[in-house]
């Protein structure tokens, strides 16, 4: 117990001793019978000053009785309630679950904020124009002193916000929007480190994401192909970028290919055009095929992209190669965009900095281009998971801040594998959710649009605390009131008859009926978090809020006037709040965000300029060619093809005795068993039935391509 309830129980006991002292000190007198006659509410105190015979004794007895009930109360049984005893908590138990501190801001009580502390994570389940923006997102990013990563659709939070992010907290703010020209940069594969060991795991788990493995066989099919073939090109496109005879052919043929998601759609084209080589023969190129035929023979494509690239060159029907370069290009045909080309040129932010430094990013898609955002919004969040899920804090002193993902319209995106598979772990690594969705429908659609039931039942568990908002659908306020739970009330009927009379039960009633949650007034919303009360709370709206509105004053020189000479940095108490017309012209005045770079092509033709600058140190110290071929490499693939001859050479003349055997056989099915022993025909069968049994026994001792490989590997290392 706290102090404050022992303090009440003890007035509690000390207020019964008092009362109790004056019956038994009649009681102890043997005058019981006066006590109605004589008691006043002064008594007991005129019988303590005065010393009347037994009164102390009484006292005692009085205050032992009042404080051993007093103190064993809280530890009685509680009777259980039949339906339950659901009620939303009070200020004790807000109390009680520490939302008085740091952490994500998610309501306010009794006109104070409530926040979310610790490493769990938070959901919002709050329809369109319902208040989400000015209620949550914007509060928690004047209010998040590390960094962040928003899902900004309408660019409002970064409007809002940047500007006291950069100025105030001190951190590097970017904004990140594809569709424009002003916009931060970011290049997917720049976080795939080629020269490592690893390569071929971080191209396979990219892969993966640009072509999931979902869907029916045939997509599933096609896919794999073209996860292959993807890894292929980017092998390709990094080898020619690495030798001197790579650059010097793409400078030849005016190609400007770079490691970028519209540098592998390039390669995947092929080179067009002629080019001389070494002066002694022209080379015409024509399509993928002959650019790839041409690359092997010059030695400036290794022996990884070969690999890779098998699978799609096998391929014997033309449909099926289609099919399979279709598959490969459809994901990336949006970067033949000029803005999207330029968006995801390089990397002007690095996600690993992101728990190194305070930094935040906003992710700027304008509703017009939200069905066009699905994909790069994918690759976006689930590559920022993977490259945050590497490495523990624990490990690294260098990662010292938590990062927040404010994913506002959660399932614009699309089905986020990686985050559905990584929820349940992530917290460990400084990452909180904050999951904004509009309904448990929109959750629970297939994929890839979706999380399917059972993916929305996984999101949801893994959100300790969850929001909501006045619900709309008629589903999600059965689902909220079924949250919120039951409680047992006393159900009276009356008899009007002759006779009268009634009874009383015991009835079930939800804390809050669907009808009633879809009736909730605008500004209130409903708070769970695990083993707590649920909690009626306020909307955190920052315009009605000193504290939010004195941050916009910070970096606002016209929100600043409104106060005149009266206002100062650090005592902004009883200055005047904003309206919404004089805060809407300083944002729109760019007073409270940052500025972004315009990107232009120029800055892509100097950088291939600096590329194919053959005096440069970086040209001077490339390898010539790539692919120098490796002598247990060339053993390898000897013995192999030596042991697929001998053995497709067994196979022959096994399949040729076999049925030389079942010829004879036939014809001599009508000879007769006794003259089979002196039958040369039979004998000479029987002969060879046994050269078969030899054959055979080669065959079966021939090695297992497996163990090939296997040995093909050891060469390896």
């Amino acid at each position: 117990m706290k102090k404050m309830q022992i303090g009440f129980l003890i007035a509690i006991a000390l207020i019964i001793g008092y009362f109790l002292a004056s019956v038994l000190f009649f009681g102890l007198n043997h005058s019981f019978k006066k006590l109605p006659e004589i008691w006043y509410l002064g008594l007991t105190f005129d019988m303590l000053i005065n010393g009347w015979s037994k009164a102390y004794l009484a006292y005692f007895i009085a205050n032992l009785i009042s404080f051993t009930l007093a103190f064993l109360l809280p530890f009685l049984p509680k009777k259980q309630s039949l339906h339950g005893d659901a009620r939303f908590a009070n200020a004790n138990d807000v109390k009680k679950m520490d939302l008085y501190g740091d952490g994500i801001i998610i309501g306010k009580f009794q006109n104070r904020l409530l926040r979310f502390g610790g490493q769990q994570f938070v959901s919002l389940g709050a329809p369109t124009r319902s208040g989400k923006g000015v209620g949550i997102v914007i509060p928690n990013l004047l209010d998040w002193k590390e960094s962040a990563v928003v899902q900004d659709i309408k660019q409002e939070c970064f409007d809002f916000t940047s500007g006291y992010r950069e100025k105030i907290l001190g951190q590097k703010v970017y904004l990140f929007d594809p569709f424009n020209k002003r916009t931060h940069r970011y290049n997917p594969l720049a976080y795939i480190d080629m020269a490592s060991d690893n390569a071929d795991g971080q191209l396979t788990d990219f892969a993966n994401i640009l072509y999931p493995m979902t869907g029916d066989s045939t997509t599933q099919f096609f896919n794999q192909l073209a996860q292959n073939l993807f890894i292929g090109i980017c092998y390709i496109v990094h080898d020619l970028l690495n030798s001197k005879g790579g650059i010097s052919l793409l400078k030849a043929l005016n190609m400007e290919i770079d490691f970028t998601l519209y540098g592998i759609l390039q390669m995947s084209e092929g080179f067009k055009g002629e080019v001389d080589i070494d002066g002694n023969r022209k080379i015409m190129f024509k399509a993928f095929d002959d650019t790839y035929n041409v690359l092997s023979e010059l030695g400036l494509i290794g022996k990884k992209a070969q690999m890779r690239c098998q699978s799609y060159f096998k391929i014997d029907s033309d449909n099926t190669k289609s099919g399979v370069m279709s598959s490969f290009n459809a994901p990336l045909m949006m970067f033949r965009n000029d803005n999207m080309r330029l968006a995801t040129s390089a990397n002007d932010f690095d996600f690993r900095d992101l728990r190194k430094e305070k930094m935040t990013i906003y992710v700027g898609i304008t509703p017009d281009q939200l069905a066009n955002a699905k994909l790069i919004l994918n690759i976006f969040w689930q590559q920022l998971i993977l490259v945050n899920t590497k490495e523990l804090p624990q490990a690294n002193p260098d990662l010292k801040y938590k990062v927040l993902l404010v994913m506002d319209e959660f399932t614009a995106p699309g089905f986020l594998g990686i985050y559905l598979k990584s929820i349940s772990f992530i917290a460990g690594y400084w990452l909180r959710s904050l999951m904004i969705y509009q309904s448990n429908s929109q959750l629970e659609a297939n994929q890839p649009d979706g999380y399917g039931r059972e993916g929305a039942k996984t999101l949801l568990t893994n959100h300790a605390c969850q929001i909501f908002y006045t619900p709309r659908e008629q589903e999600d306020a059965k689902k909220i009131s079924e949250i919120l739970g039951t409680k047992t009330i006393k159900n009276r009927s009356r008899n009007l008859g002759q006779g009268g009379g009634g009874s009383e039960s015991d009835t079930s009633r939800a804390l809050m009926l669907a009808q009633e949650l879809r009736e909730m007034p605008f500004e209130n919303e409903l708070i769970t978090i695990d083993n707590g009360k649920p909690i009626m709370a306020k909307k955190a709206f920052y315009y009605s809020d000193r504290y939010f509105m004195n941050k916009f004053k910070e970096v606002s020189p016209s929100l600043r006037a409104i106060d005149g000479d009266k206002y100062k940095i650090k005592v902004k108490e009883n200055g005047k709040i904003p309206n919404r017309n004089q805060l809407e012209k300083a944002i729109q005045n760019g007073e409270t965000n940052i500025e972004v770079p315009i990107q232009n092509i120029a800055n892509i033709k100097a950088y291939f300029k600096e590329l194919y600058n053959d005096e440069s140190s970086r040209y001077k110290n490339l390898p010539e060619i790539v692919h120098e071929i490796d002598e247990t490499q060339e053993e390898y693939e000897k013995k192999l093809r030596l042991q697929r001859d001998k053995d497709e050479a067994i196979k022959e003349e096994t399949q040729k005795l076999y049925e030389q055997q079942i010829v004879e056989q036939s014809s001599n099915a009508n000879k007769s068993v006794e003259n089979i022993d002196t039958d040369p025909a039979a004998e000479e069968t029987i002969n060879d039935s046994d050269s078969i049994e030899e054959l055979m026994a080669q065959n079966a001792s021939c090695p297992n391509f497996d163990e090939l490989d296997d040995e093909r590997q050891d060469y390896s290392e």
